[in-house]
């Protein structure tokens, strides 16, 4: 994975990951769902929610986004090679 990353980084590896963006209304944030086909297990929230325009995430939110989608089912390989 690339130490830095972005908002639109982010959103094009969820794309790539199967996810569809919801349509956006007036705000900073996007919400993305998984693919129906992807079994979210019980607990977790069935959606991911991205802050929009940013440059670069720090440290903390960038390990924050892989543990979420970690969390939700996907394989660390597979979501760090969507992040390259």
């Amino acid at each position: 994975m690339r130490k830095l990353f972005g908002s639109v980084d982010l959103c094009h590896a969820l794309i790539r990951l199967g996810f569809k963006a919801d349509n956006q209304h007036g705000t900073s944030h996007l919400k993305f769902h998984p693919p129906t086909s992807h079994k979210i297990p019980l607990g977790i929230r069935p959606f991911m929610i991205v802050q929009l325009s940013k440059k670069q995430f720090d440290k903390h939110t960038r390990s924050r986004y892989v543990t979420e989608l970690v969390k939700m089912g996907f394989a660390k390989k597979s979501i760090l090679e969507a992040l390259e």
